[in-house]
């Protein structure tokens, strides 16, 4: 029988935002020089990982879509215990993927396409917030040693508002929900990071292959591998002080 991880880190966010994705990335099982990327598929139920350089490091994955999140509660408790060491919230800028639909038939539609992603990005993006602020009581009802990374994927559709983008996380009302928190904890058993970068290089489509936004021009593979290399530095940094008295 094998010995239970020694630790354990939760991905948590909306749907479509990349969260299955940064799992398998972080197991090793995918590998994006050599896969092309799927269809986006809705998770019904939490996945479980292990970290690829450390197989006692679990990673528990919870699907994010609105009307699966009764799933959530028994994550959110264990956040307030103290079970998880790690927690990345990973958010997309409201780039979120739609499902098998088409997006005329989405509630926001009303015969515009470019108000219809206005309005759908502005959704998300509260969604995203939401997020953090569901997860704020129980990060700090944790007594114990815990790190927090902010993950915002899909840079490679928001690459030319990359200014904005940095500021609506870092300055914005997410930037301010994760200082209060860092400062309920006292600044010692929290520590707060953010990544911004691309799991994968792909156009914003729906399920019917309809086409939202196209990939930023400029945008290569050069980038995405350094926003991935990124990613695995930051979560090193955040292991090692962790793993410090």
């Amino acid at each position: 029988m094998s010995e239970e991880p020694a630790s354990s880190i939760l991905i948590i966010g909306p749907g479509g935002v990349g969260k299955s994705t940064a799992a398998q990335i972080l197991e090793g099982r995918y590998d994006s020089l050599f896969e092309i990327p799927s269809e986006y598929q809705e998770s019904i139920h939490s996945e479980s990982y292990v970290l690829k350089d450390d197989e006692k490091v679990g990673i528990v994955v919870p699907p994010g879509q609105r009307h699966r999140r009764d799933t959530w509660n028994d994550v959110l408790a264990a956040v307030g215990a103290g079970s998880f060491h790690g927690i990345i919230v990973v958010g997309a800028y409201g780039y979120h993927t739609l499902g098998e639909t088409s997006f005329k038939d989405h509630r926001l539609y009303h015969g515009d396409d470019a108000s219809f992603l206005t309005e759908f990005l502005a959704e998300n993006r509260a969604d995203e917030l939401g997020v953090v602020q569901k997860l704020r009581p129980h990060i700090c009802a944790n007594t114990h040693k815990c790190w927090l990374l902010t993950l915002v994927t899909k840079q490679d559709l928001w690459w030319h508002q990359r200014a904005e983008v940095e500021k609506h996380y870092r300055q914005g009302k997410h930037g301010t929900d994760v200082d209060e928190m860092i400062k309920h904890c006292g600044g010692h058993n929290l520590r707060h990071e953010f990544v911004f970068g691309s799991l994968i290089i792909n156009n914003f489509v729906t399920g019917r292959g309809e086409e939202l936004t196209r990939t930023a021009s400029g945008y290569d593979e050069k980038l995405k591998t350094r926003s991935l290399k990124r990613l695995w530095e930051t979560l090193y940094a955040l292991k090692s002080w962790e793993e410090s008295q």
